[in-house]
């Protein structure tokens, strides 16, 4: 059974409640979660629905209370993921907060008396793992803000301590760590927060599935690869130019949008090729390849536009070309075309 540690705060400044703690007494010691991607996902490795045990923390509102897991963690304890919650006062929706500042300014003293102003307190700023982000807009969820300001207060102090902490003891197998700010009662029900909580910590414990449009651009007898940057994810892979397909989006049309975005260049989408299924360690691709129609040599003359990639090549076959994983199949495919005609 997944264990995951779910955190709220006590009441602070004028306020007599506070959002986070009515959403961890009204939750129970346990909860089922359906897989989001159970429909995108290729055969049926994965149950759809698993059952998480969820260990609640109410944390005071001081110091203290702000390096509470990051104590916990510092003494060995391990969760599948933490969650730490909060109450937003201006906010009319969720927000999922994907940065914690490394700045305290805080606007009104703790419930300790505590009240520091303009005060470093880490290095640099840091940021959720991407993959969460990732999982939280493909697609998006409906009522929920992704935002990278949890602001400067204990909310951020905790996050900071948290993520800090997490990157000390596991610095290369952490487990998801989010802070989610919910806005008051009158604003949104506590049911209707609990509703989209669970649809959050779904998409934490599940791997998640993302559709992916990529380019088939040929000329006679080869076609287009292009290399992904060093400062990228899984760099030096070659694969189809494209993207992640967005919310309400068809392939045909993402696959346009990106190669306009990354090259500066227009194409026309003509038909759909293939499609693969591909699991990597953290995340799923549904990758669908398209051909399409332009001028690629425009391509090579825009090189100083380009953002995700820093080579792009002719290939008429795959004869030691380092390829994605997710694309080599279809790659191959490809070539398999070509050779057809």
């Amino acid at each position: 059974m997944a264990r995951i540690l779910l955190t709220g705060f006590e009441p602070f400044g004028q306020n007599t409640d506070n959002v986070s703690e009515t959403i961890l007494q009204r939750l129970g010691s346990s909860i089922l979660l359906i897989d989001p991607w159970h429909e995108k996902r290729s055969g049926n490795t994965v149950s759809p629905s698993i059952k998480v045990a969820i260990d609640k923390q109410l944390l005071t509102v001081d110091e203290a209370g702000s390096v509470t897991v990051a104590q916990r963690l510092q003494n060995g304890e391990r969760w599948d993921a933490i969650i730490h919650m909060g109450l937003c006062e201006v906010c009319d929706s969720i927000r999922f907060e994907t940065r914690a500042q490394n700045i305290l300014d805080m606007r009104i003293p703790d419930n300790n008396g505590r009240q520091i102003r303009n005060q470093i307190i880490g290095d640099d700023n840091i940021f959720c793992n991407p993959d969460i982000v990732s999982a939280m807009r493909f697609p998006e969820l409906e009522s929920v803000e992704i935002s990278t300001d949890a602001g400067t207060y204990l909310c951020n102090e905790t996050y900071y301590r948290t993520l800090e902490a997490m990157s000390r003891t596991h610095p290369q197998n952490g487990s998801p760590v989010c802070f989610i700010h919910f806005p008051s009662p009158t604003k949104q029900s506590v049911e209707t927060s609990i509703k989209i909580l669970h649809k959050i910590i779904s998409r934490l414990l599940y791997k998640p599935v993302i559709d992916v449009a990529g380019a088939v651009i040929l000329d006679d007898d080869k076609f287009i690869l292009a290399k992904r940057k060093s400062s990228k994810d899984m760099p030096g892979f070659w694969e189809f130019p494209g993207g992640k397909i967005e919310s309400q989006e068809s392939a045909e049309l993402a696959v346009c949008r990106e190669l306009k975005e990354e090259f500066g260049v227009s194409f026309v989408p003509i038909e759909i090729i293939a499609k693969h299924y591909h699991e990597y360690p953290k995340f799923c691709i549904n990758l669908i390849i398209i051909e399409v129609s332009g001028d690629a040599n425009q391509i090579f003359d825009n090189r100083e536009r380009w953002t995700s990639h820093d080579e792009v090549c002719w290939f008429d076959n795959l004869e030691g070309v380092k390829i994605a994983p997710a694309d080599e199949q279809l790659a191959s495919m490809v070539i398999s075309r070509i050779n057809a005609k």
